[in-house]
């Protein structure tokens, strides 16, 4: 007796631990967008507080945030403070939304780089809750948790979303957008209407003031996404998104629907070539001659050198834009043609492949970053192809998948036609992680439930042809 009760007493340790364990993972997949979003917020914490301590900035855009902030936060934010031709107060309202709570955390806490980085990883962690909830509404809670852990950890998502940029803000205003339509889908009641038609609204109106093109994709993927469904409220419903998609661009000065603003920047190949001007990892560089003297189809730069007197005139509209040194013409201004309708459509192609696909795995040569970035596309691959697979799977949850795919389509056009080098497309490309997670965890689901049914045939097959043996010794024998 004594015996037992001593190793009954030396298991209860062992069985208290296995308890402990065990409710600890069912909290975790019952609560999948907590699961997710405390495990992102964690590891983007340390891997901000880390790069803080060891770099102070990583790349060379966060001090120009932290700066405006800082500026903003003491008033001192004028007209005269510029950055690289622009003013202050221009750049501070392009990212208003990022750039306002921001100021207040510094009045409040100071202007730190971790506090500005700290509010950046909120978004991170968000977006990965985010997308735990959108899975949700179509698999179990597991499948939700790991859909959420994919976006937590994603090399690149983390190193995004631990700086300061505003770049995770845009990840989930995305993802915002996205929840509010799922929700908009099977509103039966007006309450639950009016906060998800809320939820897009406000969604929208935070993109407006993060980054205008992914604003208009996703406004206009709006629109489009509730004619691709039907809805608890059809008409309610349309009427919601078309209003939002029509007057929200308004607010911040693009013109209704947008069309001021695509009025404006329809020089797709001027966006291009400037990009990739002077960039080691350019799309493919633009072909650099000689400006001619200024015709009426020209704007120059400020003090562009006088050019020589011989050069033919051009009958095309062109742009002049001054480039560094270290590309070709020192010193002198460039001609960039304009766009047309067969060179963008030239463009698609290459600029999809570079926005989605580059940097491949094999090429190296450009530094540490776009060695790491290529060895991240072994992680991307795997994820289209398990995405494309989800998509047909569930192609009939058009309430939860349209606006993903669509504004997917959409921002994945607008990058291929206006990106120029890999640098920026990579970091933009991120903003369709969660789209691709979310559409590769219902591939993955696809693949196994596939796998565990053809499994339990084949078990069923095996017990089928197997002979009974009592029923084979009960018989007589002849």
């Amino acid at each position: 007796m004594a015996r037992l009760t001593a190793t009954d007493a030396v298991g209860r340790p062992g069985a208290a631990v296995l308890k402990a364990g065990q409710t600890v993972r069912s909290t975790a997949v019952g609560h999948p967008m907590a699961t997710s979003f405390l495990t992102a917020f964690v590891i983007r914490t340390l891997a901000g507080t880390g790069i803080t301590l060891v770099r102070g900035y990583l790349f060379p855009d966060e001090p120009q945030y932290v700066a405006l902030g800082r500026l903003a936060a003491s008033g001192r934010l004028t007209p005269s403070y510029q950055v690289n031709g622009q003013t202050g107060e221009s750049l501070f309202h392009e990212a208003a939304a990022f750039m306002w709570p921001l100021t207040v955390l510094f009045r409040l806490f100071g202007a730190h780089v971790l506090v500005a980085s700290l509010w950046a990883a909120l978004f991170g962690a968000l977006t990965a809750a985010l997308v735990a909830l959108l899975v949700g509404q179509l698999l179990t809670p597991p499948w939700a948790v790991a859909a959420g852990l994919a976006v937590a950890v994603f090399p690149s998502q983390v190193v995004w979303s631990s700086v300061v940029l505003r770049e995770s803000m845009v990840w989930a205003g995305l993802g915002g957008v996205a929840t509010g339509i799922a929700f908009l889908a099977r509103a039966a009641r007006w309450q639950p209407f009016a906060a998800a038609a809320l939820l897009v609204g406000g969604s929208l109106l935070e993109l407006a003031y993060l980054r205008d093109w992914v604003f208009l994709a996703a406004a206009w993927a709006t629109a489009l996404a509730v004619w691709l469904f039907r809805p608890a409220r059809p008409a309610a419903v349309r009427s919601v998104c078309l209003a939002l998609c029509l007057f929200v661009p308004v607010v911040q000065g693009l013109g209704l629907a947008g069309i001021s603003y695509v009025h404006k920047n329809t020089n797709l190949a001027y966006e291009r070539d400037v990009l990739s001007l002077g960039a080691k990892s350019a799309f493919a560089h633009p072909k650099l001659v000689r400006a001619p003297p200024p015709t009426n189809g020209h704007v120059s730069t400020p003090h562009r050198p006088r050019p020589q007197k011989g050069h033919a005139q051009t009958s095309t509209p062109t742009t002049l834009v001054s480039v560094p040194r270290d590309i070709g013409l020192p010193g002198e201004d460039l001609v960039l043609q304009n766009s047309s309708l067969t060179g963008d459509l030239r463009a698609l192609p290459g600029g999809l492949v570079a926005f989605l696909l580059r940097p491949f795995p094999g090429q190296h040569g450009h530094g540490l970053s776009y060695d790491l970035a290529a060895l991240e596309e072994l992680l991307y691959y795997p994820l289209y192809l398990l995405a494309a697979l989800g998509l047909v799977a569930y192609r009939r949850r058009r309430d939860v998948l349209a606006f993903p795919l669509l504004v997917a389509i959409l921002i994945g056009g607008i990058a291929a036609e206006s990106e120029g080098n890999l640098g920026s497309a990579f970091r933009h490309r991120d903003q369709l992680l969660w789209v691709v997670v979310l559409l590769a965890t219902l591939g993955a689901h696809f693949v196994f439930s596939r796998w565990r049914s053809s499994g339990a045939r084949l078990e069923d097959t095996a017990e089928g042809a197997r002979p009974d043996r009592r029923r084979s010794l009960a018989e007589p024998r002849c």
